[in-house]
C-alpha cells in the first residue's frame, strides 16, 4: 500500500514552527534553497515539502535519507532501493507519496480551463471530456494532475510531451497504472501507482504531531 501525506504549509507562517522546521530539515541543499526565496509563500512551500518528505520516509522506517537525482531531476533515495517517493506542491499544500514501487503525485490549486494549454497538452478526447463537464475548471485541474502524476511516475516529468499520453479513466489499463484522486480546500491531488497498489491519504501537521 502507498501512503500519500499532505500538509497545509500555512502553519509554517508561525515563526516558531518555521525556524524549528528549518533547523530540523535533514537536507542542507533544501535549507539553502528555502532561504533563497524572496517570497514567503515559496519559502513555506519549499520548507514544508522537505519536512513532509522527511516525515513520510521516516514513518516507513527509512533511516538513511541521502538523496540523488535521476536523469530528469526526480529525486530518489541513494541507498534504499525498495522505497519510492514523489513530491508536489501548489497553492498552500504540499504532498508526498511513499510506496514500494514507482509512484508519482501532483497537487494543483484549482486552475481556470485554458484553451491554449489544452491544445498543447491534452488529446482531443480529453478536451471533449473537460468541455462536457459542468465544472470545467475542476475538470481541467483534475486532468492536469492525472497527466503530471503519470509523467512523474515515469520519472520524466514534463520533459516528455504531455500530449503523448491519454489519462482518462478508460486509459489506465493501457498505461498500466491506476489513478487515485482527492480534493481538499480547492486543491486537487492525484497519485499515480502500479495497478495493484492502494493509496491511503493522510493529512499531517507539525503542530499536531508535536515534532516542532
Amino acid at each position: 500500500m502507498a501512503r500519500c501525506w499532505y500538509y497545509d504549509v500555512a502553519e509554517l507562517a508561525d515563526p516558531r514552527l518555521y525556524w524549528a522546521g528549518l533547523a530540523q530539515l535533514p537536507w542542507e541543499a533544501r535549507k539553502k534553497k528555502a532561504e533563497r526565496y524572496m517570497f514567503e509563500k515559496d519559502r513555506l512551500l519549499c520548507l514544508g515539502a522537505g519536512l513532509l518528505c522527511a516525515h513520510a520516509l521516516r514513518y516507513e522506517g527509512v533511516d538513511d535519507l541521502t538523496l540523488v537525482e535521476g536523469e530528469f531531476g526526480k529525486p530518489h533515495l541513494a541507498h534504499v532501493s525498495d522505497v519510492h517517493f514523489n513530491l508536489s506542491h501548489s497553492g498552500h499544500f504540499v504532498a508526498c507519496i511513499v510506496c514500494g514501487s514507482p509512484v508519482g503525485v501532483d497537487v494543483e490549486e484549482r486552475h481556470t480551463a485554458d484553451d491554449d494549454v489544452m491544445r498543447m497538452c491534452f488529446q482531443s478526447q480529453e478536451i471533449r471530456w473537460i468541455l462536457a463537464q459542468a465544472d470545467k475548471s475542476k475538470a481541467f485541474t483534475r486532468m492536469w494532475t492525472r497527466k503530471e502524476s503519470y509523467l512523474k511516475l515515469l520519472g520524466t516529468g514534463l520533459s516528455k510531451e504531455a500530449k503523448l499520453c491519454a489519462v482518462l479513466s478508460q486509459d489506465e489499463k493501457a498505461l498500466g497504472v491506476a489513478f487515485h484522486e482527492m480534493e481538499v480546500d480547492e486543491h486537487f491531488m492525484c497519485c499515480c501507482t502500479q495497478p495493484r497498489e492502494r493509496v491511503e491519504f493522510v493529512r499531517w501537521s507539525r503542530e499536531a504531531s508535536r515534532e516542532a
